[in-house]
């Protein structure tokens, strides 16, 4: 945690992102791959995984580099992307499991976009949409008038 005090603001947040977004795209890979038989899993599915979810947060990296990065401060536009790039990235990395060309890819894209807005609301979803407003000075999101 102490490397994580060192790495600036927009580079923590890089991390942070790419990383979690990584890890969303490949666990939903994964679980689909193997059509939810877990135990089934082999080493050969999880390195299809990996590579799915590095080429889907690939888009990611490289937005954070660019002005539009401020639009990961918004937890459905940064979900939309991750699932958006997750189906182009599933699509291109191997065949569909399922009757269809690309339907394993759309359900990854799907489920990834799903997964995504879960973990935002999580303590580390959190913790991420307060460094993306840190970093990019976003505004804090109004209250609702009752």
């Amino acid at each position: 945690m102490r490397v994580l005090h060192r790495i600036g603001g927009r580079h923590q947040f890089r991390l942070l992102l790419c990383g979690h977004k990584a890890v969303e795209a490949g666990a939903v890979c994964l679980v689909l791959m193997v059509q939810g038989h877990l135990m089934d899993a082999t080493l050969a599915h999880l390195l299809i995984a990996t590579k799915t979810g590095m080429l889907a947060m690939s888009p990611a990296l490289g937005l954070t580099f660019t002005r539009y990065a401020r639009q990961f401060a918004n937890k459905w536009a940064a979900s939309i992307f991750i699932g958006v790039c997750t189906f182009l990235a599933d699509g291109a990395i191997h065949a569909s499991h399922y009757p269809g060309e690309y339907t394993e890819a759309a359900l990854t894209g799907v489920g990834a976009f799903a997964l995504s807005l879960a973990i935002a609301s999580t303590p580390i979803g959190r913790r991420i949409d307060a460094l993306a407003e840190t970093v990019f000075h976003a505004d804090p999101p109004m209250p609702a008038s009752v």
